[in-house]
């Protein structure tokens, strides 16, 4: 793939401080040959210090900050909104409380230059604020560590490929796209994506399943692509992952169709609008976490009582949603409704690159997106 351009994205909400460390070490890495290098910065409504900090970085550095304010909370309406303004060939994510190594980026150039994929990746690596139980560093713990958003597939270069869906995906704090791709599957779904503050995810895992659907799957993981991500005292504790893993569950009732690729949903029969086929895994579920009570240790009780939470999260959103549909709702089937909410594919074309060290770019509710 050709590659002349770079737009490293960020979208960031109320976290001015981390913000400014991310992007003081983003301002110190080696640039990639022969390839212009932005940094887009998607301000998600935040009521700190977001800006000023954004335009004191723009000083410090040699790479152009682009700053937009994007006004609806979500952060795939803030990709969407960077998608609308980066100019690079390929889109480089991270996130507000991450310190990317010096060689990140030019990494990720080098990938797309010498392989023909749509995305690159590497590995999420902790930066701890307090120092984490020891439960949470076992081979064991990996299974659930969804909440604290890192990735650590091994030590092997692994190529992605779409005849292969049991390889695990990557996320957004280290993940890059080729722009074009992105766009021709129309942006991401904006039902997804820590919607109004909520823990609503699944815009990382969804849009690797359409750019499957659009015969625009593959990829590479460099295990030596790092980036180290932020885990506040906050999300080490019991209570922050049982209200993740319940928010899970939410979020996989709005990715039915994603997360059985091989059944056409809306030939399942439902019971009060759960797949009835899901009745029977969560009482398998429950009968192992019930299980594991009498015979298993702390860490294993704790594990399977997540997953029975994501079970309860997934029947709490379908029951709820039937309850509507019953009470004359017009909600149809949430996969075509979210979808048609998303940001249709188009032809978009960037701006003229100048030399200005900082720009603003108002980002309008009604605008074109992707």
């Amino acid at each position: 793939m050709d590659v002349h351009s770079a737009s490293i994205c960020i979208c960031t909400y109320n976290r001015a401080e981390r913000l400014g460390e991310t992007l003081a070490a983003l301002q110190t890495m080696t640039p990639p040959d022969g390839c212009h290098v932005e940094i887009l910065v998607v301000d998600n409504n935040s009521s700190d210090q977001t800006r000023a900090v954004v335009e004191d970085a723009a000083q410090r550095g040699p790479f152009r900050i682009v700053y937009a304010f994007e006004p609806r909370q979500g952060k795939s309406f803030a990709l969407n909104s960077a998608m609308q303004i980066a100019r690079g060939d390929i889109i480089a994510l991270t996130d507000d409380d991450v310190i990317p190594s010096p060689d990140w980026l030019a990494r990720i150039v080098r990938h797309f230059r010498e392989r023909q994929v749509t995305f690159v990746f590497g590995k999420v690596l902790p930066r701890w604020a307090v120092v984490p139980p020891a439960e949470i560093l076992t081979p064991r713990a990996s299974d659930v560590w969804g909440p604290l958003a890192l990735v650590d597939y091994g030590d092997a270069p692994t190529t992605y490929v779409s005849e292969s869906d049991a390889q695990r995906l990557p996320i957004g704090a280290n993940l890059a796209f080729a722009r074009s791709a992105v766009v021709a599957i129309g942006g991401w779904r904006t039902d997804l994506g820590k919607v109004d503050n909520t823990l609503i995810s699944g815009e990382d895992h969804e849009i690797f399943m359409r750019l499957r659907r659009h015969g625009l799957y593959g990829g590479f993981y460099d295990p030596e692509l790092t980036v180290r991500h932020y885990v506040p005292a906050s999300r080490l504790t019991r209570k922050y992952f049982r209200r993740w893993f319940y928010w899970h569950g939410k979020t996989q009732a709005l990715m039915l169709d994603d997360l059985f690729p091989g059944l056409d949903m809306s030939q399942v029969p439902r019971i009060a609008g759960v797949p009835r086929f899901l009745y029977r895994h969560g009482a398998h579920q429950l009968w192992k976490y019930l299980v594991t009570l009498i015979r298993g240790s702390a860490l294993d009780v704790l594990v399977e009582e997540l997953r029975v939470l994501s079970f309860a999260g997934l029947y709490g959103a379908c029951w709820r949603r039937a309850f509507r549909g019953a009470r004359g709702s017009n909600i149809s089937t949430v996969h075509g409704a979210n979808l048609a909410r998303s940001p249709r594919a188009q032809p978009m074309e960037p701006p003229e690159w100048n030399t200005g060290s900082v720009s603003w770019h108002p980002v309008e509710e009604g605008a074109e997106k992707c």
